[in-house]
């Protein structure tokens, strides 16, 4: 377990250098056929579809740094070429065995993120390439939706870039498809006071309410905070205890006991461990030093901690259809 764990901070990490600026037409084919039909748009699960089961339908983070594109410019979206489908997978088979465990069916689209060096553009080329990228997500779940849910409950997942498109696919669903949402898990990023502004973002309070947003970021400390990802939030709960106050609630990793609260000044969770520096040589990397991330900053945990615990929240959330917020 520690092994394969460990294996998986290689895409937390963005080790894969290549990528591409996607095209905005690049989901449609040259024939007009559209590129969510095709069996390669979409993750193959090793769980066979059942109308008994609830969909997870999970957003990947981001795995590819910038690369030239074919004309010697800096391209800010994968190319998704082989190399970049294996980091997708190592995430996806992640996912598709803590999170699903079986129990769910399971739907990941490979979409044309954004790259690592993306965050660091000019606010308006930034916006223009993400516009690019959400819109695509939100056209891989309408295909979702229309030809491979069949009328069954889901619950949205997504990690780091992941989460800031689950919180853009919630605004872009309608009101009949919010109401078979089970939950949303923008894990590692923020809610804003601007997101709960829509009606179907609606921060969780506790462990079994459906209709619900789950939101968290994770750090050594409050140095930590790392303005991207968890700035402005104005909500957290912790994944552990599913209480919204500081109450601390206690879990093991790789056979180490860590504990873990929230910080209400900064609405993060805290996470104490008698291994400090072993988290915090993962984020002591060029890629996360040239964004000056802190290194108490764990971000690429906050799949790695919870993830077993998201998976059961999902399956009791699931208990009861008729559960809405207050």
């Amino acid at each position: 377990m520690k092994h394969l764990k460990n294996n998986i901070l290689l895409w937390a990490l963005v080790v894969i250098v290549s990528a591409c600026e996607f095209n905005n037409n690049a989901a449609q084919t040259s024939d007009n056929e559209s590129y969510w039909e095709r069996k390669e748009a979409w993750y193959q699960s090793d769980t066979t579809v059942n109308d008994d089961k609830i969909d997870l339908f999970y957003i990947v983070s981001t795995n590819v740094l910038s690369a030239e594109d074919e004309n010697g410019d800096t391209a800010y979206q994968t190319r998704l070429n082989e190399n970049d489908r294996k980091a997708f997978d190592a995430e996806f088979r992640y996912v598709e065995k803590h999170f699903c465990q079986s129990d769910f069916n399971y739907f990941a689209p490979y979409y044309h993120q954004f790259t690592f060096e993306a965050i660091s553009l000019e606010p308006e080329k930034y916006q223009k390439v993400y516009s690019a990228v959400s819109d695509e997500v939100c056209d891989a779940f309408d295909y979702y939706m229309e030809h491979k849910n069949n009328g069954r409950r889901f619950a949205l997942v997504g990690f780091s870039q992941g989460a800031m498109l689950v919180l853009d696919l919630q605004k872009h669903m309608t009101d009949e498809q919010y109401e078979r949402m089970v939950a949303a898990y923008a894990l590692g990023y923020r809610i804003t006071e601007e997101d709960c502004q829509n009606k179907h973002i609606r921060p969780a309070y506790g462990e079994t309410e459906t209709g619900v947003t789950i939101s968290f970021n994770s750090a050594l400390s409050t140095d930590g905070v790392w303005p991207l990802v968890a700035e402005g939030a104005v909500t957290c709960i912790n994944p552990v205890n599913w209480k919204t106050d500081s109450t601390p609630a206690n879990f093991t990793y790789e056979g180490e006991e860590h504990s873990v609260s929230i910080d209400k000044g900064t609405n993060m969770l805290i996470v104490k461990t008698n291994r400090p520096e072993h988290y915090r040589k993962w984020t002591n990397n060029p890629a996360f030093q040239s964004a000056k991330v802190h290194l108490d900053c764990l971000h690429h945990w906050d799949l790695l901690f919870y993830s077993d615990f998201i998976h059961d929240n999902i399956m009791k959330r699931a208990e009861d259809p008729l559960n809405p917020p207050a």
